[in-house]
This record gives structure tokens, sequence and C-alpha cells, in this order.
């Protein structure tokens, strides 16, 4: 009986709200929209490993008409539609002009090899086309200016996909950090290990673990901070033959070091056997926040034999379903004008030359130092 005096009807508190939750205010507003806007039409080009998940999203999301899909000459058309079964509106061609010259299409998404994005880039914005590129634009500083300039010349916005801004947990690390609540920032950290290996024929033409997994990485942590390092030094090492043969590590440490003193580490690897390993943690002064692994769902069974529950996710499209989403979603808004770029040309011109600065610490053995005029620093 010793807390009966605490006893008080529910009606009588004032409760705070998550400011997570929905309220039903926020369901009657939805339910009160009446015209939504037109849908966005757009060509998808490329229907390869990374082309087929971009499909899904795009087919999921309400707001898009998929008008084209552009394939390889050496795909089978009709296989394809089958195997995705893609409706018979959608037209399927291996001419990307086709596609290019439909006054009708308002957007391309690009999701071809890194060698074709500048080409297909500069075709797209001078048919009229905003474009959404999956990453890298290119290793050349120079391309990636030149497409840049090309869309500012027609008018277009360029999109391009760093996917991992768009996590929910990694999007809240961020505005967290952004707004204080971890103080300066002393430390950063992430892993990423890689699930599924990816197949042996995609090692070469992958870019290597720098241009095809590290960016994201470089790209995540710098975005976080808010800054651009000074310095990086890199560790590295093969214990997979296939990469060895490819003149490629599949083991890596990367060490930033920031202008704030801010010191940052990206822990990855090409193979991790218990699924898509992907973690971040930021410590400063007044905390710290952790984002740590997904699962199909939080079911704990508990028995005499332990505690269970269901593994990590297996690979990237499962761990970053929310993540492409979002990306979709901030594209149709791009293109609709309702929002500003979420990927800036500086900001993708520094994540290149931090690789670059990377790709030289790991040939010679020492840190780089790194330097910035003015007019390079990205704002975050």
């Amino acid at each position: 009986m010793a807390t009966a005096v605490f006893k008080e009807s529910p009606y009588s508190q004032t409760y705070k709200r998550n400011k997570f939750d929905i309220k039903h205010s926020d369901i009657e507003k939805f339910e009160s929209v009446k015209e939504p806007l037109p849908r966005v039409n757009i060509a998808l080009i490329g229907l390869g490993r990374i082309g087929v998940m971009y499909l899904r999203k795009i087919l999921l999301n309400l707001d898009i008409n998929l008008q084209y899909i552009v394939v390889s000459p050496r795909q089978n058309i009709e296989e394809l539609r089958t195997k995705y079964g893609v409706s018979a509106n959608v037209v399927m061609t291996s001419d990307v002009n086709v596609a290019l010259s439909d006054n009708k299409v308002d957007a391309v998404v690009i999701a071809t090899s890194t060698a074709s994005h500048v080409n297909l880039i500069l075709a797209s914005v001078e048919a009229g086309k905003a474009v959404y590129c999956e990453k890298p634009i290119s290793e050349s500083e120079m391309e990636v200016q030149k497409c840049y300039a090309a869309a500012r010349a027609a008018k277009q916005p360029l999109f391009c996909a760093f996917n991992r801004r768009y996590d929910p947990s990694y999007g809240g690390i961020q505005r967290r950090v952004r707004s204080g609540e971890v103080g300066h920032v002393q430390t950063i950290k992430s892993v990423s290990r890689d699930s599924p290996i990816i197949p042996k024929e995609y090692i070469e033409p992958s870019g290597g673990i720098f241009d095809d997994f590290a960016v994201h990485d470089v790209d995540l942590l710098i975005w976080i901070v808010g800054e651009v390092p000074n310095k990086v030094y890199v560790m590295g090492s093969t214990f997979i033959k296939e990469f060895e043969a490819a003149n490629d590590y599949d083991n890596m440490i990367i060490s930033l070091s920031f202008p704030s003193g801010t010191l940052g580490t990206i822990d990855l690897n090409r193979f991790s056997p218990y699924g898509y390993d992907q973690r971040v943690e930021v410590f400063g002064d007044k905390g710290m926040l952790t984002a740590g692994h997904k699962r199909p769902n939080n079911m704990v069974r508990s028995d005499g034999d332990g505690t269970h529950r269901l593994p990590m996710y297996y690979s990237f499209p499962s761990r970053y379903n929310e993540a492409f989403e979002g990306e979709i979603k901030h594209f149709v808004d791009l293109v609709r004008g309702t929002t500003t770029v979420g990927v800036t040309e500086k900001q993708i011109l520094a994540v290149s030359k931090v690789i670059a600065a990377c790709k030289e610490s790991a040939k010679t053995g020492s840190s780089v130092q790194l330097s910035w005029k003015v007019d390079e620093l990205p704002q975050y």
C-alpha cells in the first residue's frame, strides 16, 4: 500500500507524446489530401544486379510511372519481362535513345556499370531529363565536373546515390550529432562487412574495395561529422585468392583525422559469413550514439538452451531497403521541384579526393595529408 498515495486517473494526467508517434490529426491531414501531384515518368537504364533492385523500388512507389526499361543488347527482353513480371505497358528496349527521345519521360535512373555513367548522364540531361545515377558518377574528377556542368546548363537536377544517408538510423545519428546531443565528437567508427560475397565475375569491374565499398563509409562519416579529413592512413590485406588475383584487398582499416580533432575509423571486409554487418558508433563529450544490425523482426525466444533471435539481414538490398526507398522518394521530390538535391557536386568531389588519398596511403604504406582550398569545401 506504500504507493497507493500515487494513484491517479490517467484522464487527469498530461502525457508527453513521443515525437515519433503518429497523431490522429496527422492521419486526418493525410486523408484530407484530395489532389495528389502527377506521377513522375521514369526510364530505368540497366537491369543487372543493382538495376533489378531499383526496378522493385520504382514499381512500389505510387508517385512513379515507369515507362521504359533499357537493357543490354546481350539480354533477352521477353525473358526479363517474364522473370520480373514487367507490365506490357512498360516499353523494354536495348536502345537508350528510344527512351531519351520520348518527351513524356521526366527523368532517368541510371543503374549500369560505372564506365557507362558519364555518356548516359550527358545524353540524358541534353535530352532534358532529370538524372539519378548510381555511384560513382566517374573515377575522374574532370568527368564528374563535366556532368554537373552539363546538368546546370540543361537546368536539370543530377542526383548521385549515396544510399546510407537515407537510412533512418544513420539519418537519426546525423541529426542528433549536428544538433549537439553528443557534444564535440571525439571518435566516429563504422563497420561494413559484406554479405554475400560478390560474384567472381564482378570483382574486377566493381572498381575495387575503394570505389565500390569504402566510398560509402567515407561519405557517411564525413556527412555525420560535417567536415572533411586532413589526414588518412590505410592498412589493407587480402585473404581470398580471387581478390588477390584481381590485385584487390578484401580486408581493410581506414583511419581518418579531422581538423577539429575528431578521429574516425572504418573497418571493412568483403565477406562476412554471418550476415551483412553494418554498424556506426559516435562518441562525444556528452554521450554516445550507435546504430547496429537490422533484423527482419525483433522477436526474442528464450528457452532452456538460451535466448534466440533471427539473424541479421543477409545482404544490402534487405539491410538498406528503407534507404533505397528514401533515395527514390527524394529523387521524385527533386524532379517535382519540392526539394533541393541531397548530395551536392562538392560533396561528391570531396569524397573522391579522400578516396584517392586512401588509395595512395594503401599503396605507399604511409599516411597522406590532405589540403583543401576554400572553394573545395562542401557544405553539410
